[in-house]
Order: C-alpha cells, then structure tokens, then sequence
C-alpha cells in the first residue's frame, strides 16, 4: 500500500488514520489504515467541561449542572517525498495519502438506482468517522502500560477541520511516476497539513472508588507512562507524596538510583542505552575488524 515513502523514512514514526465508514482494504492499493510518515509533527489538546448555569433569585454565582467534559486534538505536520530520496513511486505515494485522506472526509452513500442524468440516486449511509493512532502519544498502547502497536488499538472521532497548504509552488516540485506510468509529473515535494480531531470516548471515564477509568485506559491516560494495572502512581488521591515519605522507605530498587555511583551501575539509564547503541554502531561498521569496542579504544588511544 502507498503508505511509506522511501526506506530512508523507514525508522520514522507514522500517523494512522483509520476510516470507520469505509473498508479501506478494498481501495486498489491501501490496507486497514493510511500510513503517513510526518514531520515535523505539533500535537496540541484540549479538554473542556462543560457545565449549565442556573440564575437563582438571591444568589451571587448561579447553580451549575455538570454536562460533560469533550476532547479535541489540534495537529500539525508535514508530508514531505523527494524523487532523489524516496524515488518518482514515493512522491506519488505521498500525494495519494493525503488525497485519499482528503475523500475520506465524504460520507457513504447507498445507491437506489440513476436519474435522468445518470447520476446515483442514494441516501446517507454512514458518516466520516475514524480512529487515529500515533505512537505512544495517540493511542495504540492499553491500560497496562503496554504499547501493542501501530495497528491495534486508537482513538475514535471525527475529523472537524482539514487543511493542506502547498506553499511556494514554483520551489516545492518533485517529480512523481507511478511505476507503470509513462510521463513525470510535477507534484508538491511537501504539504503542510493541519488537522482538528474531535473525540469520541470509547473507554469509560471518570473516577470509580479512587481510580481513573478503572477497565478502560487507566492510568495512562491521555499519554503512556507504562503505569501498569493497579499501579498508584506518586501524588494520586490516598497516597503519601514522594517528597513526603520516610527516608528509610526510599531505595534504589523502588525508585530508581539514588546517587551517582547506582546511576551508572544501572542498566536502566539513558547514559547505559546510549553506550550500548554506540557500542552496536562501533560492531556492525567492524564486524571482522579490530574485536571488541575495548580493543578499538586501546587501538585509538595508540594512534593519539
């Protein structure tokens, strides 16, 4: 399915965007989902109760009745193919995502015969929904803490805005061809997208008994912290904050290193993860040259 560009994006986080209303598999070269590799991708939230004032005779502030609370996700990106880099096939792929995206945004239509102009005769069949997922931001991870991947699980909604901007034409050409199409044609190299999403609740929310969303998202919620199920994070109702607990209860193991010397015995630290890609990096360029990394430090300290 068109939905990467090139290899070189391969490592790049996609956005997914999922039709609720339409079966995406049996578009001629799509699956479950559009693929889109984005840049430079801006994520903005809002989250809004809402409440019905009552004027009183008599009182200062009116009587206020909750009603709901709704989520709205804002984004920003860019969707951007080059013929040198992702090929003439990628910077058609990436035209399609965003037009097919842009059909999308139509309802279904169940067709009852043609008019006198040929022209389908339907009624409303269903409307544009969709789930969206990117990351451990959006979606695609459960209460446990766990992330269960691009195609499992998002968040349900529907699209309330959808703007592209092409920019500077005459400086923003590449050159796509479909692979078995004849001539190149000139195509915007990048489109500058931005996308309002309102939300759909399709977990229960609020508070049962001290717990957020107890069988639904749970303590991850809006972002995945990797709380898992049951799990009290610091500072929620009924627990003794961090700064406040004894000492003698705080330790390494529970809390992670305490001091300097524990932060680089640990495994677990972004300095130990940066060692060990650098570590993989120095092997895979030399993988029959010199042994171990500790032999190509001696080796270099040599040549110093």
């Amino acid at each position: 399915m068109p939905s990467s560009v090139s290899n070189f994006k391969a490592a790049y986080k996609v956005f997914s965007v999922e039709p609720l209303h339409v079966e995406l598999s049996k578009v001629p070269g799509f699956g479950d989902a559009i693929m889109m590799p984005v840049e430079n991708l801006n994520i903005g939230q809002n989250f809004s109760p809402k409440y019905t004032p009552t004027e009183v005779y008599g009182r200062m502030d009116p009587v206020v009745t909750y009603k709901s609370t709704s989520r709205t996700i804002d984004f920003n990106f860019s969707c951007q193919a080059h013929h040198i880099f992702d090929g003439p096939q990628g910077v058609i792929n990436n035209i399609a995502n965003v037009n097919l995206l842009t059909q999308l945004l139509y309802p279904v239509y169940f067709q009852h015969g043609t008019t006198i102009n040929e022209d389908p005769t339907a009624i409303l069949g269903a409307p544009p929904f969709f789930r969206i997922r990117y990351g451990n931001y959006i979606g695609s991870f459960n209460q446990t803490g766990d992330f269960i991947g691009e195609g499992k699980k998002g968040i349900t909604g529907y699209i309330t805005s959808f703007n592209h901007q092409i920019g500077d034409v005459a400086g923003n050409v590449a050159f796509g061809k479909p692979a078995k199409g004849k001539p190149y044609r000139a195509l915007p190299r990048e489109i500058k997208i931005r996308m309002g999403f309102e939300v759909i609740h399709d977990e229960l929310v609020g508070w049962y008994k001290g717990k957020f969303s107890p069988n639904g998202y749970g303590n991850n919620f809006p972002y995945n912290a990797g709380i898992p199920k049951g799990a009290v994070a610091h500072n929620q109702p009924g627990q003794v904050p961090a700064a406040a607990a004894p000492a003698a209860l705080t330790s390494a193991t529970d809390d992670g290193p305490q001091n300097m010397q524990e932060r680089d015995a640990s495994p677990e630290t972004p300095r130990n993860w940066i060692a060990e890609v650098q570590q993989q990096s120095v092997l895979d360029a030399h993988p029959h040259g010199h042994g171990s990394p500790s032999s190509l430090r001696s080796t270099s300290k040599g040549r110093d």
